[in-house]
């Protein structure tokens, strides 16, 4: 896996999609997914630490248990935190990136919504501050 420079002259650099922390990355989470599952991490992101990250979509992350975001930047939501998270219908999330035991510090998301149980649906549309970001 490779992260995307986020400046356009600047070079990709090779990333380990199982290391147990990535700093200052910018990938897309569906890109992370694929590459850890074929280097046998499993089909759940499990046990990771992201710091000062950008993280991109689309995709839908499906937040697990001992999920913790400090200091996020959840990216562009209209100016309400509902705007990017979806409750399930059912039992399972088919199509979802699932998250589990991971810690986000200092990221930015892009175009990346969310969804996981009611209780954390309910925390993040309450404790989260957005501001009204739509082009006029």
């Amino acid at each position: 896996m490779t992260d995307q420079p986020i400046s356009p002259g600047a070079a990709s650099r090779a990333m380990d999609p199982r290391a147990p922390e990535f700093r200052g990355g910018r990938f897309h989470l569906g890109d992370l997914h694929r590459a850890s599952m074929h280097a046998g991490g499993g089909a759940v992101i499990e046990g990771r630490t992201f710091v000062d990250c950008t993280i991109e979509g689309p995709a839908l992350m499906l937040v697990l248990e001992n999920v913790a975001f400090d200091r996020v930047n959840f990216g562009p939501t209209g100016g309400d935190m509902r705007n990017m998270l979806f409750r399930p219908l059912g039992e399972m999330g088919i199509g979802a990136v699932p998250v589990r035991n991971c810690t986000f510090t200092n990221c930015r998301f892009l175009t990346l919504g969310i969804t996981g149980n009611d209780q954390l649906l309910d925390m993040l549309i309450e404790q989260v501050t957005t501001v009204d970001d739509r082009q006029n």
